[in-house]
Formats: C-alpha cells, sequence, structure tokens
C-alpha cells in the first residue's frame, strides 16, 4: 500500500489524479443538474469568436484534432474523463519503471516533466483506441432527424481544405455551433470557404457542400471572369 501511494502521490502522477478527480466532481455536479452536461463540450470545443460567415461560434483546434482521430461526435466530457484516467495509469506504471535519483531534485523534476509528456501521449492514444467504435454507436442512437435538421445550414471550412475525402468546419446549428465531418467531390473549398450542407453521407458519417456563392447562383463553378 504504501508504495501504491509513493508513486500515485509522486510528481507527475498525483497531477493526472488531481485533474480526474476534479472531471468526477464535475459529473457529479451535472447529475446534480447544477450544470450543463455539453457545458464542457461548448467550452473546449469552440472558441466563442464571432465572425462574418454567420457561424455564432469559430471550431477550436481541438475540436479538429478529435475529428481527425475519430473521435468527432463523443461528448468531450467523456473523452477528457477516459483521457485524464488512462494518463494517470500511464504515468503510475512510467514513474514505477523509471527510478527518480535521490537528492537530484532538479533532475527529478525534468524526468517527471518528461513522463508527465509521455503518460500525455499515451493516454491519448489509448483514448483513441478505446473511444473510437463508440462514434458509430453514437451515430446510431442519434435522433434521426438531425441530418434533417441541418440540412441547407450554413458554416464555415476549418480544415485546410475540403475535398472529395477529407475536410470539416463548423456550422451553425442554430444554438452553440456544431463541428462535422464536410465533403465536396466536385471541387476543393480552401480554409475560411463558406459553405452550405446541401446532402448527409452516413456512410462517412459527413455532409457533402458546396460554396455558398456557388448556392446562392452568384458563382458559377469552372466560369473563368473575363480577361481585361
Amino acid at each position: 500500500m504504501s508504495t501504491f501511494l509513493h508513486y500515485a502521490l509522486g510528481f507527475p502522477t498525483f497531477i493526472f489524479g488531481a485533474l480526474l478527480l476534479c472531471m468526477l466532481l464535475y459529473w457529479l455536479i451535472a447529475l446534480l443538474g447544477l450544470v450543463e452536461t455539453d457545458s464542457l463540450d461548448q467550452w473546449l470545443l469552440f472558441d466563442g469568436s464571432d465572425h462574418a460567415h454567420g457561424v455564432e461560434h469559430s471550431v477550436s483546434a481541438l475540436a479538429g484534432l478529435l475529428l481527425k482521430v475519430g473521435l468527432g461526435g463523443i461528448p468531450a466530457t467523456v473523452i477528457l474523463t477516459v483521457l485524464l484516467l488512462l494518463s494517470w495509469l500511464a504515468s503510475y506504471v512510467l514513474c514505477h519503471l523509471v527510478p527518480m535519483p535521490e537528492g537530484w531534485a532538479l533532475l527529478n523534476w525534468l524526468i517527471g516533466s518528461a513522463l508527465a509528456v509521455a503518460a500525455l501521449v499515451l493516454g491519448f492514444a489509448a483514448t483513441v483506441v478505446v473511444l473510437r467504435p463508440l462514434r458509430g454507436l453514437v451515430a446510431r442512437i442519434a435522433p434521426p432527424e438531425t441530418p434533417q435538421v441541418l440540412l441547407g445550414r450554413s458554416g464555415l471550412v476549418r480544415s485546410g481544405v475540403v475535398n472529395a475525402t477529407q475536410g470539416y468546419g463548423s456550422v451553425d446549428d442554430g444554438g452553440g455551433g456544431l463541428n462535422v465531418q464536410m465533403r465536396s467531390p466536385e471541387r476543393e473549398l480552401p480554409r475560411g470557404t463558406e459553405i452550405v450542407l446541401i446532402e448527409h453521407l452516413p456512410e462517412h458519417n459527413a455532409w457533402r457542400v458546396v460554396s455558398k456563392a456557388e448556392f446562392d447562383g452568384s458563382e458559377i463553378p469552372g466560369l473563368r471572369p473575363p480577361v481585361v
């Protein structure tokens, strides 16, 4: 028991333990109804900045990363809880395997910092492996009318490009905003392009989009401006 407490309460494992305890406290407060369960999602996944294209919140870099690794659609609260738990386990094992020399406070701090980074990376990789299969489950239990609610709504490309095989962006859903996978088979749409969702692609868990200029008829694809 003393060995367990030595590593569990030592640096850097105690940091992950304290953060995990905070997450459990958040879950308890949410269960009591004192906060919304998705309030953490809005704080983490959207940066809150307004822009001139009509989407109320811009998707953050974290939301883009979650989409890229296949965790889009899973609540951030669940992702963060699992991440902290697995990072705590990884940190405990690493601290058990890597000896800390006595009497070398600075060296121990450097080693502990390196172990914290390694534990976080390992925890994130394990989180992706554990939670990625749940994305399909979340899609299956989602209300069937959700695609119809989003159909025709405008958004903004947030990835480097949206084409036939990749891309994501933020969408104005009438509330806090959503980050979704996007596809544009006909033409590539660069970052910052205002788009409209025109078709749901359930097999890809994505939306087919066109630029808003093309949707409004003010831009014709393939038509070059006249040479002056």
